[in-house]
C-alpha cells in the first residue's frame, strides 16, 4: 500500500491489535462481563463494536460498501444470538458448537466479503482472523462465559518447559514422517537471519495463538466438558485441526493434515498440561517457524 494509504488504515489495525492484546486480561474481560451483567440487549450492542475496526478502515480509504458492512454484521450477530440465548437458558452441546461453526467456517471457507484491501490478494483473511478472535473471546469468554478458555498472552517459565517437551515429542515423528512422504524439503539455512528471527513472532501472533484459541480454547475445551474424557476431547480437536489444514495452499495436500493431525495431539498435550493456551501457542510457533524457515519447499 501507498504510505499515505498505509497512514489511513493504521487506525484501524491499531484498534484491532489493541482490543485483541486488551481482551487477553482476565480481570478486564471479568470487568466487562460484570458491566453487561447478563443483559440480552447490553451484550448484543456490545458485540457491535468488533465491527468498529471496518468503519475505520474502510471510510479512511473511501472503500466502504454497505453490503459487505452487512454480511460483517451478520457474521457477528448469528453467533452472538445463540451464546446470549445460552447466558440466559443454560449451555447445550448443540448450540455451543453451532455458535463455534457459525464463528468458524465463514473465515476458514472464506465467505467473507473482501473487507480489506491489505494484504493485497489474500483478501485481508489475517485482519478476518483477528476479527474471528475478537468474536471468539467476547462471545465465548464473556458472554457464554466458558470457563477454562485460558487466553492469556503472559508467558511463565511452566509454559516454556511444557511447550519445548510437546515440541521435542513431535518433532522426531515430524521429521521422520515428513521425509518419509516427501513432504519436506532439504534442509537450508534463510538467506536472511534477520528477516527469519522477525517471521518467529508474526508466526505466533497471526497463526499459532489464534489456531489454538479455535482449537484448543474451544473446541477441545467443549469436547473435554461435553465427553468428560479428557484425552478423547484432545484425539477429536487433532483430527478437526487436521482436516482444517486440508484446504491450505493453492492446491490441496494430504500430507499437510496428517503432520497437522500429529502436532495437534502434542498441543492438546500442552493445553491440558498448562491451563492455558500460552504453552501450545509456544509450541504451535516453534514447530511451524522450524518447518517454514528451514524445511518448506
Amino acid at each position: 500500500m501507498p504510505p499515505g494509504e498505509v497512514a489511513r488504515a493504521a487506525p484501524a489495525v491499531l484498534l484491532i491489535l489493541g482490543a485483541f492484546f486488551a481482551l487477553s486480561s482476565e480481570k478486564l474481560r471479568a470487568k466487562i462481563e460484570a458491566w453487561l451483567s447478563g443483559s440480552a440487549p447490553r451484550m448484543m450492542i456490545a458485540g457491535q463494536a468488533i465491527a468498529l475496526p471496518y468503519l475505520c478502515y474502510a471510510l479512511a480509504l473511501g472503500i466502504f460498501s454497505t453490503r459487505d458492512f452487512v454480511a460483517l454484521l451478520v457474521y457477528l450477530d448469528l453467533p452472538l444470538v445463540i451464546l446470549v440465548h445460552e447466558r440466559r437458558r443454560g449451555a447445550t452441546p448443540w448450540l455451543d458448537f453451532a455458535a463455534l461453526l457459525l464463528l468458524w467456517l465463514p473465515i476458514e471457507m472464506r465467505w467473507l466479503p473482501a473487507l480489506w484491501s491489505w494484504p493485497a490478494g489474500q483478501s485481508g483473511r489475517w485482519l478476518n482472523g483477528f476479527l474471528g478472535a475478537l468474536l471468539a473471546i467476547f462471545g465465548f469468554g464473556v458472554v457464554r462465559a466458558l470457563p477454562g478458555i485460558g487466553f492469556t498472552l503472559h508467558c511463565r517459565a511452566r509454559d516454556l518447559a511444557i511447550s519445548s517437551a510437546a515440541a521435542a515429542a513431535f518433532l522426531p515423528i515430524g521429521l521422520a514422517l515428513g521425509w518419509r512422504v516427501g513432504f519436506l524439503g532439504h534442509f537450508k539455512l534463510p538467506s536472511s537471519p534477520a528477516a527469519a528471527a522477525l517471521r518467529i513472532p508474526a508466526i505466533f501472533l497471526l497463526t499459532a495463538i489464534l489456531e489454538e484459541l479455535l482449537f484448543r480454547g474451544l473446541l477441545q475445551n467443549l469436547l473435554r466438558a461435553w465427553t468428560g474424557r479428557p484425552w478423547l476431547a484432545v484425539g477429536l480437536a487433532s483430527l478437526c485441526f487436521g482436516a482444517a489444514h486440508a484446504n491450505v495452499g493453492a492446491v490441496p495436500d494430504w500430507r499437510l493434515p496428517l503432520l497437522a493431525t500429529l502436532a495437534g495431539l502434542a498441543y492438546g498435550w500442552a493445553y491440558e498440561k498448562g491451563g492455558t493456551l500460552m504453552a501450545p501457542a509456544l509450541a504451535h510457533t516453534f514447530i511451524n517457524s522450524f518447518w517454514i524457515l528451514l524445511f518448506r519447499r
